[in-house]
């Protein structure tokens, strides 16, 4: 967890001269925060925005609210067997409903009665306080505080300064996604098998 009164220390140094308490109030500053951590989790597929949501469906009722999803990793049964999704055109499309279901945006839709476990992306929650920590792990803190800069910057149309922000937090990000994919990097990857063909 980060701390978000940290992070608002952080903003008000960095940008000092752009600084205003009338311009940026923390109502302004909570809202670059979200944004920021919004796209970190929208960035990269990594580990701690990972979630799991049980639906119980009955012979009732064939829609349910679900949280959203940034992508949907896969839907297990009861049964631990995979099931099969579609979107809105697809699911509608079909006659036979019995084996699938469909997620559009937070509604689920399913003919099927089960327990379903979902499996997804999704983002932290939305802060509405400086009192409440950032749901990222404290490693993000650099590139939280820099994406949250560049939407400071696009609130006062500054847009030069923004890019800059944007491309140092382009490649911060891919360097942290490459390092977080690859936890082993001293152990050998060979291309085939010949011990001859190695990294």
């Amino acid at each position: 967890m980060i701390s978000t009164a940290k992070v608002m220390q952080n903003l008000q140094k960095e940008l000092g001269s752009f600084y205003s308490t009338e311009a940026h109030t923390s109502a302004d500053m909570l809202r670059y925060i979200n944004s920021a951590a919004r796209a970190i989790c929208i960035s990269r597929n990594f580990w701690f925005n990972k979630y799991t949501e049980t639906v119980v469906v009955t012979d009732l009722t064939t829609e349910y609210s679900v949280p959203y999803q940034i992508a949907t990793f896969f839907i297990l049964d009861a049964a631990w067997d995979e099931v099969e999704v579609l979107n809105f055109e697809d699911y509608y499309r079909r006659t036979d409903k019995s084996e699938v279901i469909m997620i559009e945006e937070d509604k689920l839709v399913s003919e099927k009665t089960w327990t379903f476990q979902i499996f997804y992306r999704w983002f932290p929650t939305t802060l509405t306080d400086i009192t409440e920590d950032v749901a990222l792990p404290e490693h993000f803190f650099d590139a939280l505080v820099l994406k949250a800069t560049y939407f400071w910057f696009m609130d006062i149309r500054s847009y030069e300064k923004a890019n800059e922000k944007k491309a140092i937090f382009d490649w911060m990000i891919k360097d942290m996604a490459k390092r977080s994919s690859d936890p082993k990097p001293l152990v050998t990857k060979r291309l085939n098998k010949s011990k001859n063909s190695e990294w």
